[in-house]
């Protein structure tokens, strides 16, 4: 009777690579990398490191580790075939694992995958675009007036001035260009007596 349990227990213990197995595996792998990483070994050792390994030590060693052996390999016998820049390229470490992913990988099986746009709560008004600015003129000598806020304060003399500056705009709409230095004078004078105040 106990003959069976002892042999059942015995043969679910050694389903799986024992302890050793994959010490051996990490440490062959970990010496692979080392060599990959060292620039002074040749490519010829690196790659038979990384085929050594493949061939008798994925045992009980994880699919990326595996998937990670299998590309180095293969990168660094193709730099060997061909020696293009590409080639020498792909088969620096980190390099060359050929594919790219879109999206991170999960982390888990059962989370819903990230948000990639918000969207809008019940009752909420979507945002409008701007308006886009009005084109440039590549004429204009100064950029277009700024309407003032009604609400800012405004500094003294600021109407008085704005009254000299369309008197001067006008003026200037009128003369030639002989005559026009009468309207700056004008203007200045105008703008003198604004900010100076009211003569007593």
């Amino acid at each position: 009777m106990r003959a069976p349990l002892l042999l059942a227990l015995t043969a679910t213990v050694a389903c799986g690579p024992s302890f050793q197995v994959v010490y051996e595996g990490d440490s062959r792998f970990e010496h692979c990398y080392a060599l990959d990483e060292n620039p002074n070994v040749l490519m010829q050792q690196k790659s038979d490191c990384w085929a050594d390994w493949i061939q008798h030590y994925t045992y009980g060693q994880t699919r990326d580790r595996v998937e990670f052996a299998a590309v180095r390999y293969r990168a660094i016998m193709r730099a060997g075939a061909l020696p293009t820049d590409e080639a020498i390229m792909g088969a620096a470490p980190g390099e060359g694992s050929g594919t790219s992913l879109a999206a991170p990988a999960p982390t888990n099986a059962f989370a819903s995958p990230p948000k990639t746009m918000d969207e809008p709560t019940v009752g909420s008004s979507v945002t409008k675009p701007l308006p886009s600015p009005p084109p440039l003129d590549n004429n204009a000598s100064s950029p277009p007036p700024v309407a003032p806020n009604p609400a800012a304060p405004q500094p003294p003399g600021s109407a008085c001035i704005e009254v000299c500056s369309d008197k001067w705009q006008g003026c200037r709409a009128k003369c030639s260009t002989s005559s026009c230095d009468a309207c700056d004078k004008t203007y200045a004078s105008c703008a003198k007596t604004c900010l100076s105040g009211p003569t007593k």
